[in-house]
């Protein structure tokens, strides 16, 4: 981990306790500028070593038109290079001094802070993966993903921001500072996440093209579960409430859900749930699921888009279908530190004995619940 996301990870602690300590009675004067000394001096440190190391990575940018043969590449060069080099060794061949130097400064752009933490895949094969994704109904696709360059970090987000309005003041006064509004700090640290893939040699000496196929499949397949675990994990956490027909839906969106809110609003529920609402007819006797004008394959529900996921992703449990409705985007937030590192061996492990080549992966993401009230989590009880 770099200094400066331990450096983070403390400021936000002492914030935390500042926050604490206002809320608390009888609390001294000297215990308030205690904790606000302490938090100055913790906010210059972290200020300082951000700078230290911009500098660092500044030079490292620096080095990024990599001599390979005599010349000097630089842009789409370096890009294609870096794709050729990766996959060379990710098959195990030997890498001269440049190709190893090409790899590292690659690495060291990311911050990758593990050096057995393997090679990033090339930029246009991440891209592949996310186009992949969609065929694998992925939840994040529904929720807020906001893109990271540090492991650890936080994000003030403010609560009922519609309904606080500025305030009036006459030019040559200070802005007011009364009605001020809340805010809430949401905190994230970047975990590690992983698995195997048991690569057969004869697949791994194809074509770089065919190679790079498989790999984003399975990639694309795993990053989905992952995330979508990750997500399912969290929902679960909120409060269930019980619903048994449409009218109990109605409510949600009318009367539990913010209108701006509901005016955003989606249904996500589990293939039983849905098998449940996909019969339900009105008092003429029409579904009350309905094609969506704008994709026929899509239903909606009250004018809102109904997203169905398997049962294994979303289960039913004790006969209680999850049935989430409301802003998934508003509710919760990815933060995606967009890095997928491979690494291979054909010597670890059983790779040896059964004469192929495990390729571990890892990903690097955390989710956070920012707003609770966006949506509901209901749960409908099934006959």
């Amino acid at each position: 981990m770099k200094l400066s996301a331990e450096l983070q990870i403390t400021l936000n602690k002492l914030r935390n306790e500042a926050e604490v300590l206002n809320k608390k009675e009888g609390v001294t004067i000297e215990e308030i500028q205690n904790i606000s000394n302490e938090i100055k001096l913790a906010k210059a440190k972290f200020d300082s070593q951000l700078q230290i190391e911009a500098d660092e990575e500044a030079e490292i940018e620096a080095t990024v038109k990599t001599p390979i043969a005599g010349k000097t590449l630089a842009g789409k060069e370096v890009e294609d290079r870096y794709v050729e080099v990766f996959y060379n060794a990710l098959r195990g061949k030997s890498l001269n001094a440049e190709d190893t130097a090409l790899l590292q400064i690659n690495n060291a752009l990311s911050s990758t802070s593990d050096a057995d933490g393997g090679y990033l895949i090339p930029v246009d094969q991440q891209t592949a993966i996310n186009e992949l994704k969609r065929e694998f109904l992925p939840l994040d696709g529904l929720v807020n993903i906001e893109s990271v360059s540090t492991l650890t970090g936080s994000r003030n987000i403010e609560v009922d921001a519609l309904y606080v309005p500025f305030a009036e003041f006459t030019e040559g006064n200070d802005v007011p500072t009364t009605d001020t509004p809340t805010f809430r700090n949401i905190t994230y640290a970047i975990l590690d996440r992983g698995g195997i893939l048991p690569m057969p040699n004869n697949l791994l000496n194809d074509n770089t093209a065919n190679l790079q196929a498989y790999l984003n499949r399975w990639l694309a397949k795993k990053n989905v579960a992952t995330r979508n675990k990750l997500i399912t994990t969290l929902l679960n956490t909120l409060t269930k409430a019980p619903i048994v027909d449409a009218d109990d839906v109605k409510d949600i969106l009318n009367v539990t859900l913010d209108p701006s809110i509901s005016a955003m609003a989606v249904v996500v529920m589990n293939q039983d749930a849905y098998n449940v609402f996909d019969k339900m007819k009105d008092g003429d006797g029409i579904y009350l699921l309905q094609p969506n004008p704008l994709n026929p394959t899509q239903k909606m529900l009250f004018g809102k888009i109904v997203h169905v996921f398997s049962n294994k992703t979303l289960p039913t449990v004790a006969t209680k279908a999850p049935v989430i409705i409301g802003s998934l985007k508003e509710a919760v937030t990815l933060f995606d530190r967009q890095q997928i590192s491979l690494l291979s061996t054909n010597i670890g492990g059983t790779a040896f004995t059964k004469n192929r080549t495990d390729i571990r992966a890892i990903t690097r993401e955390d989710v956070r619940m920012v707003d609770t009230d966006a949506l509901v989590f209901a749960e409908l009880t099934i006959v």
